[in-house]
């Protein structure tokens, strides 16, 4: 009885009043939307009022949620992969300048958009404003305009620039970059590049992200402080991460990890899936490359390769496409069921699912751990190389890449994550792990919110380390003063043993002197002669 009255008393301890939030979400991503809904839902059902700016407004929003649609102004985001770069520009650049380009075109349109604009020029107040933590802070202005708290939402793990923005360590010894594929475990030359890496994303967030961005803010909201500024004043920032799943990292109070808060308790299926997947008795493999990239878009050669190897599987094999978008000359192996739409949380979790072929998006890789899956990952963009790189270091994965596809490398590894139990194992292993926490991701971030509201911004979270210039957060001032000292204290001693040696020899008596000097060569000659006699020679 004592644990259920303690955790009451956490639920009373995290109510707040009743406040404002005006929520606004420029980027056009079904994925990010999947964790973002679900936090404004339950924020919602604490009897706060919302005001959101929304490219996926809510079916059948409560009475205290009032929404702004930019449903259709922008194109939905969907990375085609059948696009061939043959630029000399490394990935994780031409990555970083795309999502960039997005973020900022997003912010843009929707400040174009007239309801947003009436709802800018409003003399509406909030207690708090909740922006999209990505590719642009051109929404920032928004706490001052209203004085109010700025939370900001990340669907990724902590990127470069937000690491400035907050005064959290970078860390790069030992913490991957968002866009490299390495582990925690780095060489020498790997630590080179993932802190070269960190160093040109955050030159390449000012010069491509935030001068446009602040051009956008001013026409918007008039000139004001800078952006840069204004992003060194988040209250809290909460990240779809977590340390289980992705990396260990050092982590300021103002940032809080709540990865897999979009998952739900008891996911269920439709009720013919249902059948399907009961009815696979010899196991199931999932196949989907998410909301944004579409298998149907893979070269036909490459996909009639890995179409081959899956129709040599018994499993049942259930595929996220569109058959007709096919190319007429594959066919679909006879094992395989195509859907449109595939409720993958529900579907994972099914005893009967075996496998899950993933692209590593963040959202699939979190649904797919908190069900014990095994996973045959083929990254294709942005930190997806960074997250299947994170489940083959803890065993649960095997990784390959579209671009060097040949069946046998697919057979193998398909083979070996459906027979070898160790996949399996650490994968359950890993679920305990990433499920087993003192609050749900949920309430963790309901309370968070709740609290940067009941203590009025919570300033006492913010980094100290914000408030330091380069030179002092490098401790370079200290090294400096540390050598001048040292270089000094040299100096001053090399004086000090002259002058008492000049001295010394001028005190000391000239008789003694030449004593001295006859005893030393007297000595000398005696040494020299005792070597003849005996003839002492070297080995």
């Amino acid at each position: 009885m004592r644990p259920r009255l303690l955790w009451l008393v956490v639920l009373w301890a995290a109510a707040a009043r009743a406040a404002r939030l005006l929520a606004v979400l420029p980027t056009n991503t079904k994925s990010h939307h999947a964790m973002y809904g679900r936090l404004l839902d339950a924020l919602a059902r604490r009897d706060h009022h919302l005001t959101v700016v929304t490219h996926f407004p809510m079916k059948d929003p409560l009475p205290n949620v009032h929404q702004i649609s930019l449903a259709g102004t922008i194109p939905e985001i969907v990375n085609n992969l059948t696009l061939q770069h043959d630029s000399i520009k490394p990935d994780f650049i031409r990555n970083l300048e795309q999502i960039m380009q997005e973020c900022v075109h997003a912010c843009e349109t929707v400040a174009k958009v007239p309801a947003v604009k009436a709802l800018f020029n409003s003399t509406e107040t909030f207690d708090m404003v909740i922006v999209e933590v990505f590719g642009s802070d051109c929404f920032l202005p928004l706490g001052k305009k209203y004085g109010a708290p700025v939370v900001g939402f990340l669907s990724s793990v902590p990127l470069p620039w937000v690491n400035d923005q907050l005064g959290n360590p970078d860390a790069t010894a030992y913490v991957p970059s968002y866009m490299v594929g390495y582990g925690q475990r780095m060489s020498l030359w790997e630590r080179f590049a993932n802190t070269m890496a960190v160093v040109l994303a955050k030159i390449l967030y000012r010069y491509k992200s935030q001068i446009p961005s602040q051009a956008i803010a001013d026409r918007l909201f008039g000139p004001g402080p800078k952006l840069e500024s204004l992003a060194q004043n988040y209250s809290l920032v909460l990240s779809n991460s977590h340390f289980s799943i992705n990396e260990v990292r050092p982590l300021v109070p103002a940032l809080v990890e709540v990865g897999g808060l979009h998952l739900d308790d008891s996911p269920v299926l439709p009720r013919q899936m249902q059948k399907l997947l009961d009815a696979s008795t010899e196991g199931v493999i999932y196949w989907s490359f998410g909301s944004m990239s579409r298998i149907e878009t893979i070269p036909s050669d490459t996909l009639s390769r890995i179409f081959n190897v899956l129709s040599e599987l018994p499993q049942t094999v259930l595929i996220k496409m569109d058959r007709r978008m096919l190319a007429q000359n594959l066919t679909v192996p006879d094992n395989a069921y195509t859907m449109d739409w595939i409720p993958q949380h529900a579907t994972l979790c099914h005893p009967n699912v075996k496998l899950f072929i993933s692209h590593g998006g963040l959202l699939g890789t979190q649904e797919a751990v908190a069900c014990g899956v095994p996973m045959l990952m083929v990254p294709l963009y942005a930190d997806q190389a960074l997250n299947a790189r994170a489940m083959a270091d803890r065993g649960v994965a095997e990784i390959v890449t579209l671009k060097n596809t040949d069946k046998y490398t697919w057979r193998r590894k398909l083979r070996a994550l459906l027979t070898d139990q160790r996949y399996k194992e650490s994968a359950i292993q890993l679920r305990d792990i990433f499920l087993d926490r003192p609050m749900k991701p949920l309430d963790m971030g309901v309370y968070w919110i709740e609290y940067v509201l009941r203590h009025k911004g919570a300033a006492h979270l913010r980094s100290p380390a914000l408030d330091l210039s380069a030179p002092q957060y490098l401790l370079l001032d200290v090294v400096a003063l540390s050598t001048a000292t040292a270089v000094l204290t040299i100096f001053l001693l090399h004086k000090l043993f002259r002058y008492l040696c000049t001295r010394c020899i001028k005190w000391w008596p000239k008789e003694k002197l030449v004593f001295e000097k006859r005893l030393l060569k007297r000595n000398l000659s005696f040494f020299l002669c005792i070597l003849w006699k005996y003839k002492v020679k070297s080995n």
